[in-house]
């Protein structure tokens, strides 16, 4: 991005002078330049390590200069995790201390039009953040640390203060949850090391395994996506359009794929996004995309009726840097949206449908089970299975139901599952023997217990006898019910039981001769 030093000093009158001296801190860190041998650039991808904590440890150093020891907390928590590139970890902070200065900080979240006076009756008070695409989950957590920081000032300030009146009244606490299709193993070994270094903060974080189409947006909750790429950042902003609810967004990867942009353009700004595809598909050529893109993505959020800024994080750290952040104005009026029902249709049951394109979310506002069937574009899969980002006590409890790897296992298991059963059950398809016999329901039942005599089962025909017609070899299909009592409760687990299935492949061959599996 051209001029990037000019940009952050025209954007810079968005944020606080504290959180000002905080960036050029975190500019002219010690880790930045702690290898003479190379740049902080060349070392991006880098993984900072334990042998890395000395470049974290200013306790000792005697200049008058003001550290962030927060921030030198958060990056030995990091080092201690061994997961995260130093890249990663300096701009993931730069972030954090830019989105929570606009988003949750008093002194100038008022300034720049957004709501946050923790009115609990006010849909608009924001103290939730679902960090989407979250990856190792560390701008969550950065957020969660600034916010616990800040808590403690205002709780200094609450308790001097003689004259406690509402200006003063104390903020809940920061709750934050992360999103991804997938969960990394890397995202379990930094929530283990800011756990321990941050051990108040353990209820305050979850992260669920999902996907966006399953996100259940609400005003109360601020979405936040740091170098979300592609089309993902598209399908950021028309959430957030559609559904009024604030967004804190760098973009990234911008695309150049016009089915995926089509398909993921805010109906805010269709004519602008039209106007790109077209130039994109008759092979002009685009210098200034990313520009011109996120100039669209602006557009879209202005058109819904929110208030749009701009900032840009310092490019030292990332070149992708542009910062987009929305809220809701409830005096503005949004201009009416362009709806292409023509390709409406087209969009919803097949670009969106396949991984990895993810569609703009079509919720109903204040109704989960509702949502569940319109934003999945695969319910079949995980029926009954939704992020709600609604701020009350019930959604949170959701969410923590739902959080974690365990969670996440148990969930692809039921979804693997036949009828998307908690109790595990399975199929085998045999050839049958050529010589007349046949395999009934009770045989299979009595071999499974010869085997696991303490196993319970039951086994049923699935479909008819199939004839092979060039072979005239005929095969039939068993479907098998590992474990349920008698009132249809699972008794054992999907592991156990496929380790069952399999030893049952192995048996059939001696128990039925001329049998096999297919």
């Amino acid at each position: 991005m051209n001029n990037n030093n000019n940009q952050h000093q025209q954007h810079y009158y968005l944020i606080s002078p504290k959180t000002q001296a905080r960036i050029n801190d975190l500019i002219h860190h010690p880790a930045v330049e702690w290898n003479v041998n190379s740049t902080f650039t060349s070392m991006h991808s880098k993984k900072y390590h334990r042998r890395h904590l000395p470049l974290f440890d200013r306790s000792n150093n005697n200049s008058n200069h003001h550290h962030d020891a927060s921030f030198d907390k958060f990056a030995s928590a990091a080092c201690h995790a061994g997961a995260v590139a130093r890249k990663e970890v300096f701009e993931t902070w730069a972030s954090a201390l830019y989105i929570h200065d606009l988003f949750f900080n008093n002194e100038i979240s008022g300034r720049i039009g957004i709501d946050n006076n923790n009115n609990d009756d006010d849909d608009y008070s924001i103290r939730r953040v679902a960090d989407i695409a979250a990856g190792h989950g560390l701008l969550a957590w950065a957020l969660l640390i600034l916010d616990d920081e800040n808590q403690k000032l205002r709780n200094e300030e609450y308790h001097d203060n003689d004259n406690n009146n509402n200006n003063n009244k104390l903020a809940r606490p920061l709750t934050a949850f992360c999103l991804d299709s997938r969960m990394p193993k890397s995202a379990e070994r930094i929530q283990s090391a800011m756990i321990t270094a941050f051990p108040h903060l353990k209820h305050r974080f979850d992260y669920v395994e999902g996907r966006l189409e399953q996100l259940v947006p609400h005003t109360s909750c601020l979405l936040v996506g740091v170098h979300a790429c592609g089309a993902l950042s598209d399908v950021l902003v028309a959430t957030a359009a559609e559904q009024g609810v604030s967004l804190a967004l760098v973009p990234c990867c911008h695309s150049r794929n016009t089915k995926v942009l089509r398909a993921a353009a805010s109906k805010f700004a269709k004519q602008e996004y039209d106007s790109l595809i077209e130039v994109l598909n008759t092979g002009g050529k685009i210098t200034n995309l990313a520009e011109r893109l996120d100039s669209i993505r602006m557009v879209a959020l202005k058109n819904s009726g929110m208030d749009v800024k701009e900032a840009f994080i310092p490019d030292l750290f990332t070149d992708k840097n542009r910062l987009i952040v929305a809220t809701p104005n409830r005096n503005n009026v949004a201009k009416p949206a362009i709806v292409d029902e023509s390709s409406s249709s087209q969009i919803n049951n097949n670009t969106m449908g396949r991984f990895g394109h993810m569609p703009p979310l079509n919720t109903v506002k204040n109704d989960a089970s509702a949502n569940t069937n319109m934003i999945n574009s695969k319910s079949r899969f995980l029926k009954g299975f939704y992020v709600p980002c609604k701020d009350d006590n019930e959604s949170r409890s959701i969410i923590s139901s739902i959080s974690g790897r365990v969670a996440a296992v148990k969930r692809k298991e039921i979804m693997h599952n036949r009828n998307h059963q908690g109790i595990p059950q399975l199929d085998i398809s045999l050839w049958l023997p050529g010589n007349g016999t046949e395999i009934s329901e009770e045989s299979i039942v009595e071999l499974i217990l010869s085997k696991h005599p303490n196993v319970q089962c039951s086994v049923s025909k699935h479909g008819d006898v199939y004839t092979d017609s060039r072979t005239l070899r005929t095969s039939m299909t068993f479907r098998i019910l590992y474990g349920a009592n008698d009132d249809g409760k699972a008794v054992l687990a999907f592991e156990e039981a496929n380790t069952i299935h399999k030893s049952l492949y192995q048996s059939i061959p001696s128990a039925f001769p001329g049998a096999e599996c297919r």
